[in-house]
């Protein structure tokens, strides 16, 4: 099929994209390939699984250098220098004929000469494990499958299944509705990812390799023996690194299969006596953490083989007292930072307030100052040295943003019994 074609094939036909080149070349003694290389190495041939030098067939003694499709036998599309030294090198000018097929091209060459002039070209991917992950725009929807088996073939055999999403996330488990359009159907894989290797069933739970470097920068915040509450733990790229490093982790997800997966992980890892993990709302998680209780914090209690840290504990923190919140839901976890509000208990926390990390999304012209006005709105008060640190681009003129600040002071403290009957008396 010619490049810019509308029809739709039925099926790849690999035998189309034969083709006969006709390349300039240079018969070379084995001691110039070197230098040859060195000087020439911008304009040589670049063609997947193609080899730019090798033994002339005619000669023993010689190799050919192939050069790039546009130079002539003249050589006048080289820079004046370059073409004065390969004659002064009595380099001779040969023509040589390359027959290359489907397997010689790219992806994105193959798609080129398939998809109609005028479509973007669809050959990034996200990898998770044997799986990618394509989002392919409306107008590649009659041409899916095939899109799917050029990228199939080559990527095998790290690829085994295509998969592309099909809308946005719009559920609270945070998994997005895909289709198998080239390979296996099974998706359950697995990826490694910060001295961890995580399991997980890509239909039914969130994962992002995009993220890998925004949880190293989290990881390296942090020590050995440090508490870590993760509200959006998900199947625990934050959790069971950090674990591993020596930290205790609270772990929770509302997705009853991401919580499964994160059991599975933390049990994989060997982490389990660093991590206690729970299956409850984040706003839950967090009551529950903090001795408020509440009928969905008991229905689903805490699981995990980790041992208390030390006595004298509330019963709901076991492992101690958490000194950094994780809150990985960007669509909307800004609207559970009201759930620290009067929700500590001066009698029973005892250590700095801490600080949390909630990422969120902003479209905003200035992205920082918009999450901490709409933070301190939720929150009731002010933020003080509260920072935005951007993660990555999400979208033209959408960011996502690592929201940072302490627990204020101000908000942080639940009335006591006292300050309840004070409060009575003047009312």
């Amino acid at each position: 099929m010619a490049a810019g074609a509308s029809e739709i094939p039925a099926k790849l036909d690999r035998a189309q994209f034969s083709e006969t080149l006709e390349l300039t070349a240079l018969r070379l003694t084995p001691r110039q390939c070197s230098v040859f290389m060195k000087r020439l190495g911008a304009h040589v041939l670049r063609r997947q699984r193609v080899k730019s030098i090798f033994p002339a067939e005619d000669d023993a003694g010689t190799k050919i250098m192939v050069l790039d499709e546009n130079i002539s036998p003249e050589l006048t599309e080289l820079p004046t220098e370059l073409r004065e030294f390969v004659l002064g090198e009595g380099a001779t000018v040969v023509r040589h004929t390359l027959k290359l097929g489907y397997e010689h091209l790219t992806a994105a060459e193959v798609l080129a000469k398939l998809l109609p002039a005028g479509f973007e070209v669809p050959s990034a991917f996200e990898q998770v494990g044997h799986v990618a992950h394509v989002n392919l725009r409306d107008n590649h929807g009659p041409y899916k499958h095939i899109i799917g088996e050029v990228l199939l073939d080559k990527n095998s055999p790290r690829i085994r299944s295509v998969v592309n999403k099909m809308h946005e996330i719009s559920n609270e488990f945070r998994v997005f509705p895909m289709e198998v359009i080239a390979g296996e159907s099974d998706l359950n894989t697995a990826v490694k990812e910060n001295g961890a290797k995580f399991e997980l069933d890509y239909r039914e739970v969130y994962w992002n390799s995009r993220l890998e470097g925004e949880h190293k920068r989290i990881l390296e915040l942090l020590s050995p023996g440090d508490v870590i509450a993760d509200g959006f733990a998900g199947i625990g790229p934050f959790a069971v690194p950090a674990a591993m490093r020596g930290c205790a982790v609270y772990a929770n997800d509302l997705n009853p299969k991401s919580h499964e997966y994160l059991v599975k992980n933390v049990a994989g890892n060997k982490c389990g006596r660093n991590v206690l993990t729970y299956n409850l709302d984040g706003r839950a998680f967090v009551h529950a953490l903090l001795g408020l209780g509440g009928d969905d914090a008991a229905a689903t209690p805490a699981t995990g083989d980790a041992k208390p840290a030390a006595d004298g504990l509330p019963p709901a923190l076991p492992l101690g007292y958490f000194s950094r919140v994780l809150m990985n839901l960007p669509a909307s976890a800004l609207t559970f930072l009201d759930a620290f509000v009067g929700a500590f208990d001066r009698e029973t926390w005892k250590a700095p307030l801490p600080m949390v990390h909630c990422y969120c999304f902003s479209k905003a012209a200035d992205p920082s100052a918009d999450v901490i006005a709409i933070a301190e709105k939720t929150m009731g008060c002010k933020l003080p040295g509260a920072t935005a640190h951007v993660v990555r681009d999400v979208a033209p003129q959408k960011l996502m943003l690592c929201l940072e600040f302490q627990v204020p002071d101000s908000v942080a403290w639940r009335d006591s019994d006292e300050d309840r009957a004070k409060r009575a008396r003047v009312e």
